[in-house]
């Protein structure tokens, strides 16, 4: 059971990939720029918090905004290495 579900979560990671690698430059820059500007009013919102409430709140949103964009500029990288290399 336990391996049917590895598999299964590796072939949803796989078609996301080939999803991602589909998409164009301007496609993947535009989704960048959003979740950077996502990224940005998180961070607002979490100082905001931070000075009313005088304590850190979770920032499990920053932390996966951060990870999509990081996700997003490695695609866009390796297109391009893709690119100058044929």
């Amino acid at each position: 059971q336990n391996n049917v579900n590895t598999f299964n979560q590796l072939m949803e990671a796989n078609m996301v990939a080939n999803k991602l690698a589909g998409l164009s430059d301007a496609e993947l820059a535009l989704m960048e720029k959003l979740l950077q500007k996502e990224f940005l009013e998180e961070a607002d919102r979490h100082r905001t918090w931070k000075t009313k409430n005088l304590y850190e709140k979770p920032y499990q949103k920053s932390q996966n905004l951060a990870r999509c964009i990081t996700a997003i500029k490695s695609q866009r990288d390796l297109n391009k290495m893709m690119e100058t290399r044929w």
